[in-house]
């Protein structure tokens, strides 16, 4: 690559870069500010900090095709540009909308200032950063009720069938040592947010076809459901059996983040030995 050429790509990042900062700083700097905080104290996105390195990742995986794309203007990265304006302009006060207002800014300043080649390989990264935007408070409690009647239905089945004594009152399970509340944060709502970040992922990696990476992400629905009914199960069980000390905080996160990574690893494991099977047309070992 001619140094010429060299130069109109580090002028154009340059710009791409420095617009960004200052529209981070003197724009959204109230929104951004929510959202690493919600991130670093798992309010509503514990799973936040993983983005990041995910599109990272995803980004480093395109630098070889990124490296041979030239760059050019192209003006139909204004209209990306408008709907990342738009909560500021109206002054909606809600940071999630502001929040991914200023991914679509970054998108359309790319767009406008590399082209459309270059955005095209860089347009699922970008946009994946949007994962981390907490849900809104009304909505994270409607689903976070939602799951919290199916992992805790589901759960007390389990024990049940396997003779483990129980009174419910409310959201409280009296066990024959303990008394348990399950809160909102024990909903499973965290595992769905999770598993469904994570699912476009995988999709986006290991899956080639439209059909196959929404198969995918909707799968991920039913799975989280199950891994918090394991969850629960799992800490009403040991409870139980072990003490009601292996209920407090810490063996608590150790057990769901145990069952959270067990149910993720299987269903990787599955999904990749159906396809190795689909490939091969035989058994796989």
């Amino acid at each position: 690559m001619k140094d010429a050429e060299m130069r109109n790509i580090y002028y154009r990042l340059s710009l791409v870069v420095i617009v960004s900062i200052l529209a981070g700083l003197l724009l959204y700097q109230s929104s951004l500010i929510k959202v690493i905080s919600a991130v670093i104290h798992r309010q509503g996105s514990s799973h936040g900090v993983c983005v990041p390195f995910f599109s990272l990742f995803f980004l480093w995986i395109k630098i070889d095709v990124l490296k041979k794309i030239e760059p050019e203007y192209s003006f139909w990265g204004l209209f990306v540009i408008i709907p990342g304006i738009l909560p500021i302009i109206f002054s909606i006060n809600n940071f999630q909308l502001h929040f991914i207002g200023y991914i679509f800014f970054i998108s359309g300043l790319i767009l406008t200032i590399l082209g459309k080649r270059f955005f095209k390989q860089i347009a699922f990264p970008l946009f994946f950063l949007i994962a981390m935007t907490p849900l809104p408070e009304n909505l994270y409690e409607a689903v976070a009720n939602y799951s919290r009647h199916i992992a805790l239905g589901g759960a007390l089945k389990i024990i049940s069938f396997f003779g483990i004594p129980y009174i419910k009152e409310g959201w409280v399970i009296q066990l024959p040592n303990v008394a348990l509340r399950i809160s909102i944060g024990c909903s499973g709502i965290r595992y769905l947010i999770s598993y469904v970040v994570f699912g476009l992922a995988y999709a986006w990696l290991y899956k080639s076809t439209l059909k196959g990476r929404l198969l995918v992400i909707a799968l991920t629905i039913p799975i989280s459901h199950l891994a918090g009914i394991f969850r629960l199960t799992a800490i009403f069980t040991i409870a139980h059996t072990f003490g009601p000390h292996m209920a407090a905080h810490r063996p608590h996160i150790i057990i769901s983040w145990s069952v959270f990574f067990i149910v993720l690893i299987a269903c990787i494991a599955v999904d990749q030995c159906l396809q190795e099977r689909r490939i091969t047309k035989s058994p796989c070992h």
